[in-house]
Order: structure tokens, then sequence, then C-alpha cells
């Protein structure tokens, strides 16, 4: 082999171990990317599972403030209600006469819908829902009107 072929060989060697090298740098930084992305995603879950199971507790904490004069247990629950806020709590709280949105609502009733309320929409809040982000802690529970024709394919698409 001559010194022209050999310096040849070596360059192409080093060419396709150079690329070797930025790829497997590449694929290192994409894994970081990831890593780092599955560790906030997992964080976020967590602290949403830690929050779900503290809406009982805010529920009831938020029914005695409305049903106490005493200014301690009010202020209690609002500082509680803050702190789940400060972490991202958002209010699932449709009005009556909202469009039903089953995203995020739970039908726990459905009611005739009169002349003065339009299908498919809220007659009444019975629970208030809660979310993080898009995360659905908990939807709200409602009772939507719906007339009787609606109600009988309702159950026949239930059967």
């Amino acid at each position: 082999m001559s010194k022209k072929t050999t310096a040849e060989t070596l360059k192409g060697q080093i060419k396709v171990l150079d690329e070797n090298w930025k790829r497997a740098l590449a694929d290192y930084q994409n894994l970081l990317r990831r890593v780092e992305h599955d560790k906030k995603e997992f964080i976020r879950l967590s602290n949403a599972n830690i929050i779900a199971r503290l809406l009982p507790s805010l529920d009831i904490m938020e029914l005695s403030a409305s049903h106490s004069q005493d200014l301690g247990v009010q202020m209690a629950a609002r500082q509680f209600r803050e702190a789940l806020t400060a972490e991202g709590l958002e209010t699932i709280s449709p009005q009556e006469k909202d469009p039903f949105n089953p995203e995020f609502q739970e039908c726990t009733e459905t009611l005739p819908a009169e002349s003065d309320h339009a299908e498919n929409t809220i007659a009444e809040l019975v629970l208030k829902g809660y979310r993080i982000g898009d995360y659905v802690l908990r939807p709200a529970k409602v009772k939507v009107y719906k007339t009787e024709t609606q109600k009988s394919q309702t159950a026949d698409n239930i059967n």
C-alpha cells in the first residue's frame, strides 16, 4: 500500500468515526432532554395525584366555612384553597344553562327540558370539579336538561 492510499483510508475512517461521534452526541443530548421532560412530567403527575387526594378535605373545609360564622374556619378554608391554587389547581364550576361538556363534567341526573331550558344544558351544579392544566382531577358533577327522546336514545345506547 502506498502512503497516499493509506492516508486516504485513514481520512475516510476518521470521517466515519467523526460522523458516528456526532450522531452519538446528538442521541445523548436528545436522551438528556427526554429524561428532563419525563422527570418534570412525573413530578407534575405526582403533585396532581396528591392534590386529588386532598379534594375531599377541600370540599369539607369549604362546606364548613360556608355554614360557619367562625372566621378561623373561613380563613383556614381560604388558605387551603390558595395553597392548592398556587400549585396549579383550577376549579371546574359550570353555571346553570351552560352547555354540557363531558370532557369536564359528569352527568349525575337528567331532568326534563322545558320550554325555557335548552337541551344538553346544565340544570344544577352538584359538586365542583377540579383540574390542573389539561389534566382533569375530578369532573364537575352536574344535572343536565334532556328531552324524553334523548333520554330513551341514551338508554338504548347503554343497553
